[in-house]
């Protein structure tokens, strides 16, 4: 089949699961609300009751950031002109291609592992979903499915990991300390910039492949409820290589539908100097209906690579049970006797 089947089923099966939805945007707002609250109390510690507060009102305000960033630790450090509008995703992705999202506040971190934790319970309850649209559906069955898959998630959650861990740390680190040496005495800008979109072109490859392995390992483990993670892999494996074209057709087809709404939000995003509280709500809204966008992607990417994977498994036909034809009783034979 051609991947827009896949694409557009994908999408019709999270649009008929607006429950899922829910699910995943109320377990982001139960794990970033006591980040917001701490990060509230710290901007209040540090202008409650001055000059400064009224002069907040009016727009942002560099010369108190300056001296607020030079006086906070942990936490602190994390806010900026930065945390608002296109600037965190862009931020992010450089981390990413860097592999330096474990340089973050512990606290962060923290929130990361505990998303991490929360997003493998649900996970199996999700897939399960994708994986058997036709069958009837429970809020029961949903954690029922969560719970039975937590750990085997876990498990792969712990090898993605090092295997994150494998491509920034140990590939793509050590790949831009030698440009970095072998562009020191360059003087053409250009040759530079080659070099490290190079760089970030082949880990970046390595994260596709790794992404798209691990995706349909998860996958694997669901709807052929397999209980080993390393077979899980292997069969993910096995199956991108098989459907090396489908998998990446449906990959960038899914890959365009998040830049599109990626650049529409960086065109419709405000900036820092927002004075009213109109404004403020303008921003506010529009940073929760992008991070519900997201998590639509999220689940659309989910069932998209879902129904890939149903319909390009074979499926075993039941095998029928071979029963003995009925025993006849046989015959009674008369003996002469009374």
């Amino acid at each position: 089949m051609h991947p827009r089947i896949h694409l557009w089923a994908g999408l019709r099966l999270v649009l008929h699961t607006p429950s899922l939805l829910a699910w995943v945007y109320f377990t982001t707002l139960v794990v970033a609300l006591p980040l917001a609250l701490a990060m509230k109390h710290l901007l209040q510690g540090s202008f409650e009751g001055s000059l400064v507060e009224d002069g907040l009102r009016q727009g942002f305000d560099l010369s108190w950031y300056g001296e607020f960033a030079a006086g906070s630790s942990g936490l602190g450090k994390t806010f900026g002109p930065w945390v608002v509008g296109i600037l965190p995703v862009l931020s992010n992705l450089e981390r990413l291609l860097d592999g330096k999202l474990h340089q973050v506040d512990p606290t962060v971190v923290g929130a990361g592992i505990l998303m991490v934790l929360a997003w493998s319970l649900l996970l199996g309850g999700i897939l399960s979903r994708f994986a058997h649209e036709e069958e009837p559906h429970s809020r029961a069955g949903f954690l029922a499915q969560g719970g039975l898959f937590f750990w085997r998630f876990l498990r792969l959650a712990v090898i993605s990991g090092l295997i994150y861990w494998g491509i920034f740390r140990g590939i793509g680190q050590p790949l831009h300390g030698w440009i970095e040496t072998a562009t020191r005495d360059t003087t053409v800008e250009r040759t530079v910039l080659i070099y490290t979109v190079l760089a970030y072109a082949l880990v970046g490859l390595l994260f596709l492949v790794m992404q798209l392995v691990l995706d349909y390992a998860r996958i694997s483990l669901v709807v052929e409820e397999r209980r080993s993670v390393l077979l899980a892999l292997l069969r993910a494996l096995g199956f991108v290589k098989h459907h090396h074209r489908a998998v990446l057709g449906l990959y960038l087809l899914l890959a365009a539908a998040a830049l599109l709404w990626f650049l529409a939000y960086s065109w419709l995003a405000p900036g820092a100097n927002q004075s009213t509280w109109t404004a403020v709500l303008l921003a506010f809204s529009l940073g929760q209906i992008y991070l519900v966008g997201r998590w639509i992607l999220k689940l659309w990417f989910l069932a998209s690579q879902t129904r890939l994977f149903v319909s390009s498994t074979p499926r075993t036909p039941p095998v029928e049970k071979w029963e003995a034809p009925p025993i006849e009783n046989p015959p009674l034979v008369e003996t002469g006797r009374p």
